[in-house]
């Protein structure tokens, strides 16, 4: 039985997972090889994000469609890609990546700004890091008063 329908008892079974998300992620999330960092970051001419990512961590799984969400917000300007962490531990070993979830920024074929890692990584905290390697100013909350 799918999740979301009425089953014999016509009570509705929640869906928990937005189905969406992987097909989001599918779109505008790439799987990236270790062997093809140089190429695919580095010789890239759009700024690239890259989630060095592990199949059994709840944070991954957590962050996954926050990840997706800012990369569909962004297609077009900015590159998103993912590691599988333990598939390309001598690429994570070498840039010095030891936990999962990392994010790391680069443009230009440089790494930019600080990475985030670690469990409570925002979709806000993304989306500013990725406006930040694009120049653009973060918008101004107008709940928010300035003297």
């Amino acid at each position: 039985m799918r999740k979301g329908t009425a089953n014999r008892f016509n009570v509705k079974i929640p869906i928990t997972e937005n189905p969406n998300g992987k097909e989001t992620e599918a779109l505008h999330v790439k799987e990236l090889a270790g062997k093809d960092y140089e190429t695919e970051v580095v010789g890239s001419e759009l700024p690239v994000v890259v989630h060095f990512y592990a199949t059994d961590s709840k944070a991954c799984e957590a962050l996954a469609p926050r990840y997706a969400a800012v990369a569909e917000k962004f297609a077009g300007k900015v590159r998103f890609l993912k590691v599988l962490r333990t598939g390309s531990a001598e690429l994570a070993s070498r840039l010095g990546v030891t936990a999962s979830p990392t994010l790391i920024f680069v443009s230009g074929g440089k790494e930019k700004e600080d990475r985030l890692s670690g469990e409570d990584i925002q979709r806000t905290a993304l989306k500013a890091r990725v406006e930040a390697m694009l120049g653009v100013a973060p918008a101004v909350n107008p709940a928010v008063v300035h003297p």
